[in-house]
C-alpha cells in the first residue's frame, strides 16, 4: 500500500531551530471512513511510538489500497522529545509555556455551532460532509501564539473530520486500557475488543484533552442538527501498558489489533474472519478510584496491576524509613486495579494506583494526573 509522507514545520520558537511534525498518509482524500492515529504526545511514553511504527510498515505491505483514509503521526510531540533536566527525559509537560501536553487544546464546538447555524437559517442542507468541512475550517482559523499553540493546530487540524481518533499514550505500570470520550458510540466495544482492553472507561477528566478536543464539536454539531443521520467520532485516549513494555514483540501484537479494528470498521478490507473475546470491563469515569498518598514516604504496593481488590482491601502501604511508621492505603471500592505509578516515592495529595470499580463512587476534585 502506498503510503504518502508529509512533513509539518511547526512555528519558530527560537532562534536557528525549527521543528516538524511528519505524517503519513494512506488513501489521501479517498471517500470513506476516516481513521487517525498518533502517539507521543506524551513524549516520554515510548510505546506508541514504536507500535504505530509497525502499524506503518504493515499498512505499507499490503496490497491495495484503503477505503477510506488513514493518517499517522508516529511521533505527536517534537518539542517534548527534545526536553531534557540533566539527562532525564521530562516529556509530559511543556518546560517553556507549562502545562501538561494533552491539556488546553482548541475547542470549536462554538465556532462549529454558528457556522451550522447559519447555514441552516438561509434554507442550505447541512449533512455530515458539510459538518466535516466546518470542522476543518474552523481548526484552520485558528491563529497559534507560540511554537506549542503550532503544534496543537496541526495535530488537531488532521485529525478533526476524522470518524475514529486513536490517541495512544501509556501508564507507568499497567495492563492496557482505554478512555474513551462516547461509551454509546456503536464501534466502542469493537474497539475495545480489538485492542485488547481490559478496562475501558467513558468520560472525561481534563480540560481539552486531545480526544475531548475532536469529540465535542462533533457532539456539538449533532445536538443542534437532530434530524441529519451521523454517527459522530470515536475519540479515544489508549494506553498501552507502562513506559518500560517497550518491545518488538508486544508492539507487533498490538499493531496487529490496530490493524484488524481498521478492517472491522471498514477503513480497510478484511484479511481474516478473527473471533475475539469481549472481555473488556466498560465504566464510566466516576467508577474509577484513583488511589491517592495521604502520607509521605516509601510506596511499597500490595497489588499490582491486573490484580482484583476488594473495597476497603490494602492497596498499599507508605513506609517512613526514618520513623518505621507505615501507613495503610485502602481502596475504596472493589474492582480492578488497571494501573499505577513507577516511582515509589509518595508526595500527599498524589495519585498512585486507580481502580476500575462497578458503581459511581463520591467525585473527586481536580485532575488526578495533572
Amino acid at each position: 500500500m502506498r503510503s504518502d509522507i508529509e512533513k509539518v514545520p511547526l512555528s519558530i520558537s527560537s532562534i536557528g531551530t525549527q521543528r516538524q511534525l511528519v505524517l503519513y498518509r494512506f488513501g489521501a482524500g479517498r471517500p470513506g471512513p476516516k481513521i487517525y492515529l498518533q502517539a507521543g504526545l506524551h513524549a516520554d511514553e515510548p510505546p506508541g511510538m514504536v507500535i504505530l511504527h509497525h502499524v506503518i510498515k504493515m499498512l505499507q505491505e499490503r496490497d491495495g489500497e484503503p477505503r477510506g483514509e488513514i493518517v499517522i503521526v508516529p511521533c505527536a510531540n517534537p518539542i517534548g522529545l527534545s526536553q531534557r533536566i540533566q539527562g532525564y527525559h521530562a516529556g509530559r509537560s511543556d518546560l517553556g509555556v507549562g502545562g501538561n501536553f494533552n491539556r488546553n487544546f482548541p475547542d470549536v464546538s462554538a465556532p462549529i455551532v454558528e457556522n451550522i447555524s447559519t447555514l441552516t437559517t438561509k434554507g442550505e442542507v447541512v449533512d455530515e460532509a458539510i459538518v466535516k468541512l466546518a470542522l476543518r475550517r474552523a481548526v484552520a482559523a485558528l491563529v497559534p501564539k507560540t511554537e506549542l499553540d503550532s503544534m496543537k493546530q496541526t495535530l488537531l487540524g488532521h485529525a478533526i473530520d476524522a470518524d475514529y481518533v486513536l490517541d495512544i499514550h501509556c501508564d507507568d505500570e499497567a495492563v492496557v486500557y482505554a478512555y474513551v470520550s462516547d461509551p454509546a458510540h456503536p464501534a466502542a466495544k469493537l474497539f475495545s475488543r480489538h485492542i485488547g482492553s481490559v478496562v475501558t472507561i467513558g468520560g472525561s477528566y481534563g480540560p481539552g484533552t486531545f480526544k475531548d478536543s475532536c469529540f465535542r464539536p462533533w457532539r456539538a454539531a449533532q445536538e443542534v442538527l437532530p434530524n441529519v443521520s451521523m454517527t459522530g467520532c470515536l475519540a479515544a485516549t489508549l494506553e498501552y501498558r507502562g513506559t518500560r513494555d517497550v518491545r518488538d514483540e508486544l508492539a507487533i501484537a498490538d499493531a496487529r489489533g490496530l490493524i484488524s479494528f481498521m478492517e472491522a470498521t471498514g477503513v480497510l478490507d478484511p484479511s481474516s474472519a478473527e473471533h475475539l473475546e469481549n472481555n473488556s470491563r466498560h465504566i464510566t469515569l466516576d467508577c474509577v478510584d484513583y488511589i491517592q498518598a495521604d502520607a509521605p514516604g516509601i510506596i511499597l504496593f500490595s497489588k499490582g496491576p491486573g490484580d482484583f481488590i476488594e473495597a476497603g482491601e490494602e492497596v498499599a502501604q507508605i513506609l517512613d524509613p526514618s520513623t518505621g511508621e507505615r501507613t495503610i492505603v485502602a481502596a475504596r471500592c472493589s474492582g480492578i486495579v488497571f494501573g499505577h505509578v513507577a516511582s515509589r516515592i509518595a508526595v500527599p495529595g498524589s495519585s498512585i494506583a486507580s481502580i476500575a470499580g462497578t458503581s459511581p463512587l463520591p467525585k473527586e476534585a481536580g485532575d488526578p494526573f495533572p
